[in-house]
């Protein structure tokens, strides 16, 4: 149900790939766009349907990377990315909405260029410091686009952009401030990271944990995102150290975590950059040493570059430089204090409304030039 009646009186389309870091910007547009009375509808692949929620409306197109594995895989991958476009073309021959803001990712593409075809206005939001290569192909052809980060690089020279920030969950941004977090006799770390950092936490974290001083180990206390398989390995780590730890797959409330979170340990995922951003919490990133054009850097590099957050290398890093870079962490509150306040500086809670403003203005003027 809209929050309010629209002038407009149309559908807004939302165009994302199939991971977390394009779908969930893409949801938190949603509902401020829901908010205005628009209705809604998001397009992804396969991958994306299983994180939107259910009262969502959704429309789901074939995609694939045709830059990854092998030529047979991506001769495949273009076939979908075929097939997708003319699932698209269909849809909106059929159904035309007032927009389409594409979020990254491939299932955002075909939405995207199918729109430019028939003359619909469409916007795409970029998530990373670095310009995804899908977003740079196809931003010849949109109004402009959203950037997250106001040193972004890799944008074309002739792309219109506009600095939003990046949507992210009003809990991170209500969080009271990490000068005002209540003060307790324990030292709380939390660490979060996906598969991939999951997979490497496990390995170093415990090491590390277990060479710092042991004042700071009895009151350290560990909040940590682990696969499933490492689940009871990492807690018997941690209770053979005398380590108070919470170990689980998944946490529903990371905005909670971080709220009582002295330290945060994880990789830089755009989103994950933006929330430590709106949270105003201090941290240690280790980006993706593999990941795709350098992006995971480049999003830390926003947070350190201010003093904000300390990067460490993947493809560097050993328990021993991890233990001492949380034991002078922890034992300098006013470093920390200072890192929350640094990171405060460049968040964007209002990124959705900047978005949503930008997008019923373009609405709005061109209604009025078409009466």
């Amino acid at each position: 149900m809209s929050g309010r009646m629209n002038p407009l009186n149309g559908t807004v389309w939302l165009a994302a790939g199939g991971t977390g870091g394009h779908v969930f910007p893409a949801l938190h547009t949603a509902d401020a766009l829901k908010a205005r009375g628009f209705d809604v509808s998001i397009i992804t692949d396969k991958r994306g349907l299983k994180l939107l929620p259910k009262n969502i409306h959704r429309k789901t197109i074939s995609a694939a990377s045709p830059f990854a594995g092998s030529l047979p895989r991506r001769v495949v991958a273009l076939a979908k990315l075929f097939t997708g476009f003319l699932q698209i073309f269909t849809l909106l021959l059929r159904q035309r909405p007032l927009a389409i803001i594409g979020y990254g990712g491939y299932p955002a593409a075909s939405p995207a260029l199918a729109a430019w075809l028939l003359r619909i206005p469409v916007w795409l939001h970029e998530q990373n410091a670095v310009m995804g290569r899908t977003n740079q192909l196809l931003s010849k052809f949109v109004r402009g686009v959203f950037i997250s980060w106001p040193k972004t690089t890799g944008l074309p020279a002739a792309a219109r952009h506009v600095h939003t920030g990046l949507p992210v969950a009003a809990a991170f941004s209500n969080l009271r401030s990490y000068g005002d977090k209540k003060e307790t006799k324990h030292l709380h770390l939390a660490v979060f990271g996906g598969s991939l950092g999951a997979l490497l936490f496990a390995d170093i974290l415990p090491k590390a944990v277990a060479m710092l001083p042991d004042s700071m180990k009895s009151v350290v206390r560990i909040t940590q995102q682990a696969r499933t398989e490492q689940v009871d390995a990492l807690r018997s780590a941690y209770a053979a150290q005398r380590v108070f730890a919470d170990i689980r797959p998944f946490f529903t409330n990371v905005a909670g975590i971080m709220e009582t979170a002295d330290l945060v340990i994880c990789r830089s995922g755009a989103s994950t950059v933006a929330e430590l951003a709106a949270a105003g919490r201090p941290s240690v990133l280790i980006p993706l040493a593999r990941a795709l054009d350098g992006h995971q850097l480049a999003n830390a590099r926003q947070l350190a570059d201010i003093d904000a957050a300390v990067i460490m290398q993947e493809q560097d890093l050993t328990a021993e430089q991890l233990a001492a870079k949380i034991t002078s962490l922890l034992s300098d509150p006013q470093k920390r204090l200072a890192q929350a306040n640094a990171a405060t500086s460049i968040a964007c809670p209002d990124a959705a409304q900047k978005i949503c403003n930008l997008i019923e203005t373009h609405l709005t003027d061109s209604k009025k030039e078409a009466a």
